[in-house]
């Protein structure tokens, strides 16, 4: 009899950490699974952006799924909608932080009856489960009553703002009336615009300057260290292909050199009749949670 006790003893460790490990993977976020989230090419095509210094972070991006196709149409000078950008800043911050499911933003379920926060953003838009994930993680992602209007172009205030609310929190973008003009006085030691800064983009304007590097990650013509003459932020600015790519090419204390395809399993280019399967199917669940939606 003690001899059964001391085996099941033992075994008791195994069982906790097969457990837990099934756990572990049980709650990964899809995008790190589903062919969805893959890129759908073995190789980019990085003509657009040959001899930029975007190009090996594109490389990257375009191998991890951040983006998930081949980036012909990415021209780093041109600009990118609202929509887009938070797209990609998901997928970046969730395979950036694979090894940390409780930071993760797990993307929203899109089922029939499924709710919407936003009137142009319904369930069965490829925009909806990252917006709608973003809305149910806490963070702040509004900048309209009514529409958040995903197909205007990016500004810079906007990006700040976004980049800030996932990877430092609500907290550090979001202030009461009250004290924004406190963030308007520090502003100002800073920027010679900062009486242009909007009220509610004041406090992730603010706290970028001391800890959330979107501005000098992005902005090269915002010289920060100038002390001789303080620059221009120009937040209403539209951003660009690059800016946005050199945004995200660091969250917090991860960036793109630290990932790596192979820890998000193994990948390869699905078929061309697997990939026209799994689109159809994609289409009838949205249509689905469209129908649903309208009842």
């Amino acid at each position: 009899m003690g001899r059964r006790f001391d085996f099941a003893l033992l075994l008791l460790p195994i069982i906790v950490v097969l457990t837990v490990a099934a756990v572990f993977v049980g709650c990964r976020p899809s995008e790190q699974l589903d062919p969805h989230f893959r890129p759908k090419y073995e190789k980019a095509d990085l003509r657009t952006v040959k001899g930029d210094e975007i190009e090996p972070i594109v490389k990257a991006f375009v191998e991890l799924g951040v983006l998930d196709a081949q980036p012909t149409y990415l021209d780093p000078k041109g600009t990118l909608d609202r929509g887009t950008f938070l797209t990609w800043l998901i997928r970046a911050w969730n395979i950036y932080y694979r090894d940390e499911p409780d930071v993760w933003i797990r993307l929203a379920e899109v089922a029939s009856g499924s709710g919407n926060h936003y009137s142009d953003v319904m369930p069965h838009t490829p925009l909806y489960p990252y917006l709608e994930g973003m809305v149910q993680a806490g963070r702040l992602v509004g900048f309209q009553k009514g529409e958040w209007g995903y197909s205007q172009t990016l500004a810079r205030q906007e990006l700040i703002l976004l980049r800030n609310s996932v990877v430092l929190g609500r907290e550090a973008v979001f202030a009461d009336e009250a004290v924004r003009d406190d963030f308007r006085v520090s502003l100002r030691a800073f920027l010679a615009d900062a009486d242009s800064v909007p009220e509610q983009y004041l406090p992730a304007v603010a706290t970028d300057l001391t800890r959330g590097r979107s501005i000098a990650l992005a902005f090269q013509d915002v010289e920060l260290d100038n002390a001789a003459q303080k620059p221009k932020l120009l937040p209403t600015k539209q951003v660009t292909h690059r800016e946005a790519i050199l945004a995200l090419s660091e969250l917090g204390e991860r960036n793109y050199r630290n990932a790596q395809v192979k820890a998000l399993g193994e990948w390869k280019p699905l078929s061309e009749e697997e990939q026209k399967a799994l689109d159809a199917a994609d289409q009838a669940a949205r249509d689905k949670a469209s129908a649903g939606h309208g009842d």
